[in-house]
């Protein structure tokens, strides 16, 4: 089977079908209500865990381990004979008459059929009720009537994660599994002590819409000895067997009996929920319970759950949409790109089936998230953007990674990194570019204690926060003038040449340049002192000295400085000749000449370009044993050593837009849409979704070029998002209002984009009749014509027409 024939991309519905189970990784779908969380693979591999996969993990999966992808959110038709299949594939590994998988934006569908019955299982979770339905639908298409047992099973963790892990074996004496006979749940008390927060301390239950014929919270019995998920004794014999545990492995199972007459249909919804509570305030968890119980033991009433669950995605998604000459590039631009960037916003790099959910919050890559969430959910972003400033430390820098979650005990060892603190003028500028309101600045915001890495103390604004973070980088300038590295900039293995805590990041100085141009343009919109912008300015200007006399190196920008003062990306070294973060950001950062710029960027496409993206450096660096000091333990081809990091590359598209060079932007930018990399370099290859980004493509100086890996929870989401929507098809959000900047293929005759911004609809058509690649020459808002790009929000209404006309750069 090849690549074309495993998969299709339904567009009207925005899902992705799949056609094979078995395919090399497992291609996850992300399902959440915001508070309770799963991921769910094509062949229902997953897990689930309640606020944080780390405190409140629900389920058990098998990490680095064979057999792969599982546990998971498994079902078994069983028949009367005895034998039994899933809809999902696995666990039953039954070979089926007919199978595919759907994921859609929140939710995935799995239809199965066997012997003239057809199952199809809808996995989702509730909106207003923190629990994951298991929705199964069950036809009878044969011509005899089919007697069936359903059966629901969920292999139950010990929460606390690393707990789970190291301590299992001792923490399985302070375990119960229960059986409610009012309820008919089979409900399970995790009782470990101490906790970070003993009072949110769920119980977790398992239940049916109607009464269950057996139940069970016993992992060993259920299975039996020597078994596992794909042959259950529980399933075999027909009865789940009703054994709880005061000690031991406990799980939830549940069976339901249908029978069918031939054409008929039931539809039988187990639910899989979480309860806070459960440790202190027992007896009104159960009742707690008993009242979600009453939501899915009424079809309707789950339905409308759904409903909601739909009514969010399609309010979020349809904030941006547009219609392109290239149908696989809209697709990722439209629905794909967002998506994943609402994962990322939710679970930053912490959790996917190959990341096992230890990561926590990074500071840097949620503020990256934000900026990419903002144009759709400002809310969101603003909510997540104070308290990121909340774990700002009073000299301005900022906790590098935070566990909201999890308690004092997971903030502890805080490294220091240049670039942390940078961000968040970017998430602020992004937000104020979508909503306009100043009032932001000025909430209240506390600092956090360097004691603990967790109390919160005193306070202040958020433009003072913001100044802060300025303050903390014109304070830790190295001998060169540039940012110290630290423990890192963005790429913290950059932090081997900063061992001694002197080496400097020219990077982080190129952010420092953005950052401080944006702080200046929000300072005279939002009408702060003279004397800020003045000091913001002086800031600017000496950087920008500083990077126009000693970053370049003749044929492109450098990348920093060692603790010893050497240069590295420079033209004379062995290895690591080029970065291309350098070169794209003075693009970004309006640094230098245009022609230093264009040669830069021609300098990382010639050295780095590769038939899927440019790699982050050049060539990659040795490592042991033929240096016995090595850059990185990472091999030459790999992550942030000679990788196409995809993230990175994003920056380039940006820096190739902004110089109107469509031609290697729109190269770069169609290369990486995973589905078009999927299919130039094959399935067995590639490996990973055609649907999401990876964090980094292996590089050509590895044996495994090609490799797709790092799946899903990469910045790569929102910054190519960003890419798609503001700087190539450029309806890029200002303070002063929506600005219209495009840099398309010449070969494009039009476009159109609807855009909803800041209360408004805007429906803007870009034709493009003499064949130009960037520069517009003339926009009519409601058949008005405008003078420059920007359309201001105050001269329109609800619905605005807009009509643009390129002309300018051939």
């Amino acid at each position: 089977m090849g690549s074309k024939d495993v998969y299709r991309f339904n567009d009207g519905d925005r899902s992705i079908h799949i056609d094979r189970p078995d395919l090399p990784t497992p291609w996850i779908n992300y399902l959440s209500n915001g508070r309770l969380h799963a991921f769910v693979s094509q062949a229902g591999g997953g897990l689930a865990w309640w606020k944080s996969p780390i405190t409140y993990r629900m389920t058990h999966y098998r990490y680095q381990n064979v057999p792969m992808d599982g546990p998971g959110f498994y079902t078994y038709i069983r028949e009367k004979d005895g034998s039994h299949w899933s809809p999902t594939f696995r666990p039953s590994e039954t070979a089926l008459d007919a199978w595919h998988a759907e994921h859609h934006p929140g939710w995935s569908r799995f239809v199965g059929e066997k012997n003239g019955v057809k199952a199809s299982l809808k996995l989702f979770c509730a909106t207003d009720t923190d629990a994951l339905c298991y929705e199964l639908e069950v036809e009878n298409r044969s011509e005899k009537r089919r007697e069936l047992d359903l059966f629901a099973y969920a292999d139950l963790a010990q929460l606390e994660w690393t707990t789970d892990l190291f301590y299992g074996y001792y923490i399985q004496s302070q375990v119960t599994t229960f059986y409610d006979e009012e309820l008919d749940a089979i409900i399970y008390r995790y009782q470990h002590t101490p906790q970070p927060f003993v009072e949110d301390v769920p119980l977790i239950w398992l239940a049916a819409d109607r009464r269950m014929a057996s139940w069970s919270g016993d992992r060993e019995k259920f299975l039996g000895p020597y078994r596992w998920e794909q042959n259950p004794v529980g399933v075999e014999r027909g009865h789940c067997g009703n054994d709880t545990i005061e000690c031991g492995h406990p799980c939830a199972a549940g069976q339901v009996k249908v029978v069918l007459e031939p054409g008929g249909k039931d539809r039988v919804v187990f639910t899989l929920g979480v309860a806070p509570g459960g440790l202190i305030k027992h007896v009104e968890t159960l009742a707690a319970i008993r009242k979600d119980l009453e939501t899915f033991r009424s079809l309707p009433a789950i339905d409308a759950q759904f409903a909601k669950l739909t009514a969010w995605w399609e309010n979020h998604l349809g904030k941006f949409d547009c219609s392109i000459p290239d149908k696989a590039v809209e697709r990722q631009i439209n629905t794909w790109s967002p998506i994943q960037t609402v994962h990322n916003g939710r679970y930053s790099r912490s959790i996917s089936w190959h990341s096992p959910g230890y990561r926590g919050i990074g500071y840097r890559d949620t503020a990256t998230d934000m900026v990419g969430i903002a144009y759709r959910d400002p809310a969101w972003a603003e909510t997540v953007f104070l308290y990121l400033l909340s774990q700002q430390f009073e000299d301005g820098h900022a906790l590098h990674t935070c566990y909201p979650e999890d308690g004092p005990a997971m903030s502890r060892g805080a490294t220091k990194h240049a670039d942390d603190h940078l961000w968040m003028p970017m998430v602020a500028y992004a937000i104020l570019a979508e909503t306009g309101d100043y009032g932001l600045l000025e909430k209240q915001v506390p600092w956090l204690s360097e004691k603990d890495n967790w109390t919160p103390f005193g306070g202040d604004t958020v433009w003072t926060h913001l100044l802060r973070g300025i303050e903390f980088t014109e304070n830790n300038l190295g001998a060169k003038g540039f940012p110290l590295t630290f423990h890192g900039d963005w790429n913290d293995i950059i932090l081997r040449f900063s061992r001694a805590g002197k080496g400097e990041s020219i990077f982080c100085g190129q952010q420092y340049v953005i950052v401080l141009r944006q702080l200046i343009e929000i300072a005279r919109a939002a009408g702060k002192p003279p004397s800020d912008i003045d000091w913001l300015q002086g800031c600017l200007d000496r950087m920008v000295k500083n990077l126009e006399t000693h970053a370049w190196d003749g044929e492109y920008w450098r990348r920093g400085f060692t603790d010893e003062g050497d240069i590295v990306g420079t033209k004379g070294a062995v290895y690591g000749k080029i970065f291309i973060n350098p070169q794209s950001w003075s693009v970004w950062a309006g640094v230098g000449t245009d022609e230093q710029n264009n040669q830069g960027m021609d300098n990382a496409i010639r050295y780095t370009e590769t038939d899927f993206g440019l790699r982050l450096v050049y060539p990659g660096f040795k490592t042991y044993p033929h240096d016995p000091d090595p850059f990185t333990g990472y091999n030459p081809g790999c992550g942030e050593n000679g990788a196409v990091f995809c993230q990175a590359n994003a920056w380039a598209i940006i820096a190739l837009a902004k110089l109107g060079r469509s031609k290697d932007a729109w190269k770069i930018f169609g290369d990486m849409i995973p589905h078009k990399a999927l299919q130039k370099i094959g399935l067995e290859r590639y490996e990973a979704e055609p649907y999401a980004y990876v964090s980094n493509i292996i590089g050509p100086e590895n044996k495994r070029c090609g490799w797709a890996n790092v799946t899903q929870v990469t910045g790569t989401a929102a910054w190519m998002d960003l890419v798609g929507t503001q700087y190539l098809l450029g309806v890029r959000p200002t303070l002063k209002g929506l600005e219209i900047d495009p840099c398309i293929p010449a070969d494009w005759a039009s476009y159109s984009v609807l855009r909803k911004y800041r209360g408004a609809t805007y429906r803007i058509r870009v034709s493009n009749p003499n064949q130009v690649v960037k520069g517009v020459a003339s926009v009519k808002v409601n058949g008005a014509a405008i003078q420059g790009q920007v359309i201001d929000t105050a001269s329109v209404g609800e619905e605005v027409e807009v009509e643009v006309v390129l002309g300018g750069k051939e």
